[in-house]
């Protein structure tokens, strides 16, 4: 399961904030290491849908390939959308997708 840690879902923050990843029941590991039960995270920020099934993900989600597990974003004021996905090790969606719930976050003016 993939999770926000932080921002919370409704939390209003400033406009460069921290955002906290979460991970339980599998592992990290970086892009282009293969390793059951791994992958690494890839931010989707403002997206409607989810990246396709069985294809590496483009730009966005934003890539965090390195195993990292935190990352600052800086947004316009106003409302916006969070939600995670974890990537194989070659950028490509697990199957089924283990993606977190969309949270809404919003940036102070």
């Amino acid at each position: 399961m993939v999770y926000i840690v932080s921002p919370q879902d409704g939390d209003t923050v400033e406009s460069t904030f921290k955002v906290v990843f979460g991970l339980s029941g599998m592992g990290i590991a970086p892009a282009g290491i293969e390793k059951e039960h791994t992958g690494h995270h890839h931010l989707l920020v403002d997206q409607e849908s989810l990246p396709a099934k069985g294809l590496p993900m483009g730009n966005p989600p934003l890539h965090f390939g390195k195993g990292q597990t935190e990352t600052e974003v800086t947004l316009e004021p106003g409302t916006h959308t969070l939600q995670l996905i974890l990537g194989n090790h070659l950028h490509v969606p697990h199957d089924p997708a283990v993606v977190s719930e969309k949270i809404t976050i919003t940036i102070k003016d």
